[in-house]
């Protein structure tokens, strides 16, 4: 016999390919003539970023550049710095065909050390680790509905995130700093950095619209001056990105990184420096969805006949909540007795991030790194590095299993000495986060129903005496015996689809 059989798709990303390379950094560079000499290294900082990537067959190729900078003082104690640039390229085999994937790729320098071997010679040493992330969209089809007049059918629905596609979009900016009123002529950049965050996304007229802004901060030396000067600017962004498919109802996560960074300092015809030159490029990703209730068949079996149902665990995911939050972390340290006097600079970077579902709350915690260049009660510069561990708590109701990957962003720190040698630190922190809450459903890919064999009803009587327990369901009782749902609801005044309390239930046999 032929049946009417109305199919529904259900979509999901699954990981295809996920690892990663380790890029080395093994360089040695001398000083121009027009750097003053090195007297002692305070610090060489290597900050690894991505400026493209890309998929060739099974192949993945990651083209990026490191910024290592070299924070050393002079013979008079003048505090300099050097930077060079050290681009990589690195291909990554993944065994597996790769088309139509989606590509996420992070890099994050491992370590880093760097000695002076002459005065005006520096030799490097490093690693640079690339982390590749695989993802395709994927397709399940279940049986949403099966025209049979004695199949039973149990009918649920299972909440879940269509998603619709992930796209990226690099944006460059190019923008003047203008030195404020009172701040002296730059003489030197010692080192910058910046912090991009994402402060709002929505969608509109059909494409993705995320606002964010651009956190720069640079210390300098001025020219005939030994004390730095530090510049902070902010710099807001927005951007238009198409992804297809997408429309009102739908979410999208938005993140952004830099891809690359530079500041210049830009002499005026009069011959001042009061002006930098900024230039960036930031890679803004978003990641579409549309969240929806999925009409499925959990379970099926004929009264009349044999079937043989087949059955798909499908993973399904839904966003479950988008957290963005700044929250704050300090840590008191203590310095012995005349080795920090004041303060020229302190900068922080984030170490490390976990995440853990448990107790009714999202738990994230790591440390961050606080470097600070200092001057002791000599005036002789010095270098330290401090940990502070961190922990953000976002209250939940845990009922179920949770994925999130977030992100953590310094967003400022501030600083405090007493005059007990020490030193208390204040730092602000971003937490960004799509939270998944997973469900694995096991649904309906095929019904086939053998039209020669009859159910097992022959040596039964018209009717059944069934001893029901506390907490069993009418629909595994009704399917034992091949009987009808509804008729053993209706004929045992039952109500709801679990039995409550002990009881005696009549089944029906015809």
């Amino acid at each position: 016999m032929e049946h009417k059989i109305l199919k529904t798709s259900i979509f999901s990303l699954d990981t295809i390919f996920c690892g990663s390379a380790e890029q080395a950094i093994d360089i040695d560079f001398t000083l121009p003539d027009y750097y003053v000499d090195i007297s002692k290294i305070l610090k060489c900082r290597a900050v690894s970023r991505i400026s493209s990537k890309s998929i060739n067959g099974d192949r993945v190729l990651v083209e990026g550049c490191v910024t290592i900078t070299v924070i050393y003082c002079g013979n008079d104690n003048t505090i300099s710095s050097y930077e060079h640039q050290y681009p990589f390229s690195k291909s990554i085999e993944t065994g597996v065909d790769l088309d139509g994937c989606i590509l996420n790729a992070k890099t994050k320098c491992e370590y880093i050390n760097c000695r002076a071997i002459t005065s005006r010679k520096i030799d490097v040493h490093g690693a640079v680790g690339i982390y590749v992330k695989l993802m395709r969209r994927s397709r399940a089809d279940i049986i949403s509905d099966f025209d049979d007049d004695n199949l039973e059918l149990l009918r649920g629905t299972v909440p879940a995130t269509i998603p619709l596609g992930c796209a990226e979009k690099y944006l460059n900016i190019e923008e003047e700093i203008e030195l404020g009123s009172g701040q002296p002529d730059i003489g030197c950049i010692i080192r910058y950095d910046a912090d991009a965050t994402i402060t709002d996304s929505k969608i509109m007229a059909g494409k993705s619209v995320v606002k964010g802004q651009l956190n720069v901060k640079l210390l300098y030396s001025p020219e005939n001056e030994n004390t730095p000067q530090i510049v902070r600017y902010q710099l807001p962004f927005s951007q238009l990105i198409e992804v297809d498919g997408i429309g009102d109802g739908c979410d999208c996560d938005s993140s952004v990184g830099i891809a690359q960074l530079e500041i210049k300092p830009r002499i005026s015809a009069s011959g001042e420096c009061r002006q930098l030159l900024l230039s960036a490029k930031l890679l803004i990703t978003s990641e579409c969805c549309c969240n929806n209730d999925v009409e499925v068949i959990l379970d099926a079996y004929s009264r009349k006949f044999e079937a043989n149902v087949d059955k798909n665990e499908v993973c399904i995911n839904k966003i479950y909540e988008n957290v963005n939050q700044n929250f704050n972390c300090k840590r008191e340290f203590d310095f012995s007795e005349g080795s920090l006097c004041s303060v020229l600079d302190m900068w922080c970077e984030v170490g490390s991030a976990n995440v853990k579902f448990e107790e009714n709350m999202m738990r994230v915690f790591g440390n961050v790194i606080a470097y600070i260049i200092a001057n002791d009660c000599d005036e002789t510069p010095v270098f330290y590095e401090k940990e502070i561990e961190f922990e953000f708590c976002h209250p939940m109701n845990i009922d179920g299993e949770f994925t999130s990957l977030p992100q953590i962003t310094v967003m400022g720190a501030n600083y405090m000495l007493s005059g007990d040698n020490s030193m208390e630190i204040r730092v602000e922190l971003n937490v960004a986060a799509a939270i998944y809450r997973c469900s694995n459903v096991s649904l309906i890919t095929n019904i086939n129903i053998d039209d020669a064999k009859l159910c097992d009803k022959d040596n039964r009587g018209a009717m059944t005496i069934y001893y029901a327990t506390e907490g069993e369901k009418v629909w595994d009782i009704a399917k034992k015996y091949c009987a009808k749902v509804d008729e053993i609801k209706q004929m045992n005044e039952l109500t709801q689809d679990v039995i409550t309390g002990d009881k005696m239930i009549l089944i029906s046999n015809s």
